[in-house]
């Protein structure tokens, strides 16, 4: 006499299907973790680049006033900032020449301004990034701005 399949075979389906399942959405999580890890290490690099953007900007328009008010012009000097900006550091230098325009003697002054959230020894840029890459992280941001007026 034969045995008819029945309910007592098809017992172990349920089991395979249930393991499949698991293992399809541990890798749907492992996924979604990841792209969420990286879309907000981007959007802090990103932020991190604005606000080096806007210390360099700072330490240019500083810059900028000293020559227009005093027509002084600081030959490198390091600016740290507070506030929303704590942390970050522009250095600006400044060159002056004299220069003949129309006849009239001026004087042009060349600001450049670098702007950067780790700083060595308190100046920007942080040349050690180029270097050796392991001595800053992975979110540092550095921005130069230069300016050149003449008065």
């Amino acid at each position: 006499m034969r045995r008819r399949p029945g309910p007592r075979s098809a017992r172990g389906f349920l089991i395979i299907a249930a393991v499949f399942l698991l293992v399809v959405l541990a890798g749907l999580v492992a996924y979604l973790m990841s792209v969420s890890t990286t879309s907000q290490t981007a959007s802090v690099a990103d932020l991190n680049s604005a606000r080096a953007y806007q210390a360099a900007r700072a330490g240019l328009e500083v810059a900028a006033y000293q020559v227009i008010v005093s027509s002084t012009c600081t030959a490198s000097q390091d600016i740290p900032f507070a506030g929303n900006l704590a942390g970050y550091t522009a250095t600006v230098t400044c060159t002056s020449s004299p220069l003949t325009e129309g006849g009239a003697s001026v004087t042009a002054y060349k600001l450049v301004s670098n702007g950067c959230n780790v700083t060595v020894s308190g100046a920007c840029p942080n040349s050690t990034t180029v270097v050796v890459s392991t001595t800053t992280s992975a979110l540092y941001a550095e921005r130069e701005l230069g300016l050149t007026l003449t008065k």
